[in-house]
């Protein structure tokens, strides 16, 4: 894992010379960039310094672990904050992912939380308004806090392993090999996967005993076989939703960010790449459903979850041979009337992107004919 971490400035060195170029991109590059390092050389002091202080995390156990994975935009999110409400599982806060990967950086935060309180709670205010001025602009595509669950792959950026780079760097080599993990040499993918478990390790050697681990990332789409070889006893839920909005709301989903770097989706060259990359994870999850038994891998549709919540969630645990806590099951009750009548703010279209539904439905004619997205969707908002 250390030498994964050590190999990051060559990886940034060359998505930085891979362009684009341009006035804005650079001014912004030379901003972030900075910043990047000073983050990155802090983390692996303290990955280090937790190989010093706190060997013991690695015989930590990850059972069970359960990975949400799928077609961006398809309710992945939403899985995530319903299944936390089960008490057997354990995600990763934005907080941890970003500011306390090692076990030493959380505890020296958990300290400073202590005497933030004691002090009345100046920090936690302020702390409060800084995420609101940061995130603000998320609020429409996905909602973001540093006390909520995230996609656990930003434990991976340290490694230039974390998709999430290819909004800085769009055209490196590495970040879109990251669409295909599944495809590589064997060492190469133990690398990440390895790495990713001593992540995860310190993160359960902090938490109560016993729980598990509950993952969402969909960038780990083309990561499950690697990830089911590392944790064997995992299971997976792969949400899916009609690619005629999953496109164009992925594509509408990068554009504030890659506008600060100086490109757009909308580009072909960019747009085209993206698309591609979801036909692929299409094709991955439905080979997974030949791959896999039932209780190893489930797929889920956005609209079945919607319209029976807990019939949708009750299914996928009885097949994965698991007893819902009740708890659980009254959560889910109470959560059933609001998942059935979302409606996103976000909206988008694939015109706006040079595209037609007819090329989309024909490009993920599979998918589409697999779980009957039959029906032109309404364009716009979010259903």
């Amino acid at each position: 894992m250390i030498a994964s971490l050590l190999r990051f400035p060559a990886h940034l060195t060359r998505g930085l010379l891979a362009g684009p170029f341009g006035v804005g991109r650079l001014a912004a590059l030379a901003v972030a960039v900075p910043l990047l390092l000073l983050v990155y050389a802090v983390h692996l002091l303290a990955l280090l310094l937790d190989e010093i202080w706190y060997p013991g995390y690695r015989d930590v156990p990850v059972r069970e672990p359960l990975f949400i994975v799928g077609l961006p935009r398809s309710g992945t999110s939403q899985m995530q904050e319903i299944l936390a409400d089960d008490p057997r599982f354990t995600s990763l806060r934005l907080w941890q992912l970003v500011l306390a990967p090692a076990i030493c950086e959380r505890r020296l935060l958990a300290t400073l939380v202590r005497v933030d309180r004691t002090l009345g709670g100046v920090g936690a205010r302020v702390l409060e308004g800084v995420q609101g001025v940061l995130f603000s602009f998320m609020d429409e595509v996905h909602p973001v806090r540093f006390d909520q669950p995230e996609e656990d792959y930003l434990l991976l950026w340290p490694m230039f392993a974390c998709f999430l780079l290819v909004v800085p760097f769009p055209r490196s080599d590495r970040v879109w090999a990251l669409t295909r993990v599944d495809d590589w040499p064997e060492a190469a993918r133990r690398s990440i996967t390895l790495g990713y478990r001593r992540m995860v390790q310190r993160h359960l050697h902090e938490s109560p005993e016993d729980l598990r681990l509950l993952s969402k990332n969909p960038s780990f789409t083309p990561l499950v076989e690697s990830l089911l070889r590392e944790f064997p006893d995992g299971r997976v839920i792969g949400c899916v939703r009609d690619p005629r909005k999953v496109v164009p709301s992925l594509l509408s989903s990068l554009e504030d960010g890659a506008r600060i770097f100086g490109w757009s989706p909308a580009h072909p060259a960019y747009r085209d790449r993206f698309v591609t990359m979801l036909e692929d994870f299409s094709g991955r999850l439905l080979a997974f459903e030949g791959r896999y038994a039932e209780d190893t891998y489930q797929a889920l549709v956005l609209r079945d979850v919607r319209a029976d919540l807990r019939g949708s969630v009750t299914a996928v645990y009885d097949r994965f041979g698991w007893f819902p806590d009740p708890d659980f099951v009254a959560a889910l009750e109470r959560r059933a009337a609001n998942v059935r009548t979302h409606s996103s703010r976000h909206s988008y279209h694939l015109a706006d992107y040079g595209l037609d539904e007819a090329l989309v439905a024909s490009r993920f004619a599979h998918l589409v004919t697999r779980f009957g997205f039959g029906r032109p969707p309404p364009t716009g908002s979010s259903p």
